[in-house]
């Protein structure tokens, strides 16, 4: 249940990006604007947390793979 669940957020964070990301692109403001700051800031929050999913939705594909490899070698 884990790995569907991280890997559902971490694609929804890593679109999140991307929309953030071109935002910023079409609409440059000002330098120092207090709403350019603002995005870039989310825009870094929102990577974090998508580098943080994929690494959990990988992590936990591992234990899976490891868990099941394990059953099987077992049984």
């Amino acid at each position: 249940m884990v790995v569907p669940v991280s890997f559902g957020v971490a694609a929804r964070a890593d679109a999140k990006v991307r929309r953030l990301a071109e935002s910023r692109a079409s609409h440059p403001n000002p330098v120092g604007s207090v709403a350019g700051v603002d995005v870039k800031v989310r825009c870094d929050r929102w990577r974090q947390l998508t580098t943080r999913a994929w690494l959990s939705c990988g992590g936990a594909s591992l234990v899976a793979v490891a868990v099941v490899g394990a059953l099987i070698c077992v049984g």
